[in-house]
């Protein structure tokens, strides 16, 4: 193992709700040659490893899209060309894992000109699949999280990143949000007010996109801080012109949601979801 393997790396760990109640009271397959028998259980297998499969693909497509040049880069000069491919050369990867998904990029290396651009990129990817989740009625939580990590395979990280940013998600995010880690502040902050050479473009675009990530974040209610999807500097970035029509969907599946739990007094969830309209309610969308 060559210790240069060893870089600080930026994860989001997704996890995808609901597959406990999914999966419940399943075990040995049943015999699917009854049709009725058979329908139950594909309709069972629908709902548990059909999110799986359109989280995976939602992934993919966001992931496609970050990828692909912006369309003013053939307006560029020829050296502006060559500072942006430096900026963009790193690009954000993906672990699938089990019931959710890692979103990492290492932020070291010889071609790693630009490491926020990659921490950027998978800012704007965890919050539009928070977004989109809770709009198409499968939502997820998540935590980003800077550590160090190693890739024992292509795809494949292990390391502190992955233990920091998977407990940040199981045990803090508890409800449909992204919590941002205290290491990924600390490192951010370090960037934004790091001195640079003015001369230098690419540490000036560091700078930049540290400062906007910083804008993305905001201090939840319990005092963690958490991606503000929903926010200003985020929509800008982002989401754009979606906003409206994601909001709408999302915020009226957390009201049915709330509705559902509290008729059926389960405290846990309708806290949970409480807790998120009150977000939603917060930054209400104004014609």
């Amino acid at each position: 193992m060559d210790e240069k393997s060893v870089l600080n790396y930026c994860a989001s760990f997704i996890d995808l709700l609901g597959q406990r109640a999914a999966l419940k009271d399943q075990n040995i397959l049943p015999d699917v040659r009854n049709k009725n028998i058979n329908k139950e259980f594909m309709m069972v297998v629908k709902n548990s490893v059909g999110g799986i499969i359109k989280l995976q693909e939602l992934a993919n497509n966001f992931r496609q899209g970050y990828s692909n040049p912006f369309p003013t880069r053939d307006l560029l000069s020829e050296e502006e060309k060559i500072i942006y491919d430096k900026m963009k050369a790193q690009k954000p990867k993906q672990q699938r894992w089990s019931d959710g998904l890692v979103y990492f990029s290492p932020l070291g290396g010889e071609n790693n000109h630009c490491p926020m651009n990659a921490i950027f990129e998978i800012f704007g990817l965890s919050g539009v699949m928070c977004f989109i989740g809770l709009a198409n009625y499968r939502p997820i939580r998540g935590a980003i999280e800077i550590s160090w990590g190693i890739e024992l395979h292509n795809n494949e990280l292990y390391g502190a990143v992955i233990k920091n940013s998977y407990e940040l998600e199981s045990q803090i995010a508890q409800c449909p949000r992204i919590i941002v880690g205290p290491h990924a502040i600390e490192y951010l902050k370090s960037h934004f007010y790091e001195p640079i050479d003015e001369n230098d473009k690419l540490a000036g675009y560091n700078r930049e996109l540290a400062n906007i990530c910083l804008n993305m974040i905001a201090l939840d209610q319990d005092g963690y801080h958490i991606l503000d999807y929903l926010g200003r500097t985020f929509t800008n970035a982002v989401t754009r012109q979606q906003k409206t029509e994601l909001y709408e969907h999302a915020y009226s599946f957390i009201c049915k949601e709330y509705e559902r739990h509290f008729k059926d007094r389960n405290t846990k969830l309708a806290l949970r979801y409480a807790w998120i309209k009150g977000y939603y309610e917060q930054n209400k969308i104004i014609d």
